[in-house]
């Protein structure tokens, strides 16, 4: 069980995160847990202390970012799942992103996805950035980072997914690895998630 300890520090982290990224979370559990699922959620995230009610979240405005770390946090907890499940959370957002599909519908390179999706972070994220670090088409792989970004492990596991689904939606392909080389919350001053095809 997550102490109100940790709730505290996580609470503290710095940065804001749009509320679709809230109510990703929650569309995820009602299409694999169903409104039981949902509710029981909801149930488990009042008890942290934090008011997170999904239902009430509007899409454009600001929520900290500790209720996004919370979100999964339970999410993880109460359905007793691992990071496997996370990682999967992750790699089903962009499938069902409006936004995403627009981006991928106008933009056919890699290289250009990715520039515009660095874009698409700061819309959603008020601390960070996404860099396009290095894309490699002939040896598929693609390396991104993330700096001035203090986050919590849970969110970059989601984030393998997340980005993992983005390049498979524009390489066409489902055998997709994500590794991560560089770690901000071990100490290092980015975050670096390598994705090969």
């Amino acid at each position: 069980m997550i102490t109100k300890k940790e709730i505290k520090e996580i609470m503290k982290l710095k940065g804001m995160v749009r509320g679709v990224t809230l109510k990703t979370d929650a569309e995820y559990i009602l299409n694999k847990k169903g409104e039981k699922g949902l509710e029981r959620l909801q149930r488990e995230i009042l008890k942290t202390g934090e008011s997170i009610k999904y239902k009430e979240i509007k899409n454009v405005k600001w929520y900290p970012m500790g209720w996004r770390i919370v979100s999964l946090l339970v999410i993880k907890e109460i359905f007793d799942w691992g990071d496997k499940e996370i990682v999967e959370m992750g790699h089903s957002a962009p499938k069902n992103s409006f936004v995403v599909k627009i981006i991928m519908r106008y933009f056919i390179s890699l290289e250009r996805t990715f520039r515009e999706v660095s874009k698409y972070w700061e819309k959603h994220y008020s601390v960070g950035r996404l860099v396009s670090d290095e894309i490699d088409l002939g040896k598929k792989y693609v390396k991104i980072k993330i700096e001035d970004f203090k986050g919590h492990p849970i969110l970059y596991t989601y984030f393998k997914g997340y980005f993992g689904a983005i390049v498979s939606l524009m390489v066409k392909t489902d055998k997709i690895k994500t590794l991560e080389e560089n770690y901000t919350y071990k100490g290092d001053s980015f975050h670096k998630i390598t994705i090969k095809w």
